[in-house]
């Protein structure tokens, strides 16, 4: 039941973190070329913990 719950909040926080990065980015051209990086790193960051939490959201569990 835990690696559920670790999963629900990797969902919803990776994708809120990805859904902020779609949103911010769509209407600003101004910005150092660090600060683009920075919020491109935190969208791949966001990706990669949807994918987990929803890898583990999803897993079956086992039967020994």
């Amino acid at each position: 039941m835990r690696n559920k719950i670790f999963g629900v909040i990797g969902i919803v926080w990776g994708g809120a973190v990805f859904l902020n990065w779609i949103f911010s980015s769509s209407g600003t051209k101004e910005g150092s070329d660090a600060l683009k990086q920075g919020q491109a790193g935190a969208a791949i960051f966001g990706i990669a913990m949807l994918a987990a939490g929803l890898y583990v959201f999803l897993k079956k569990k086992k039967k020994d």
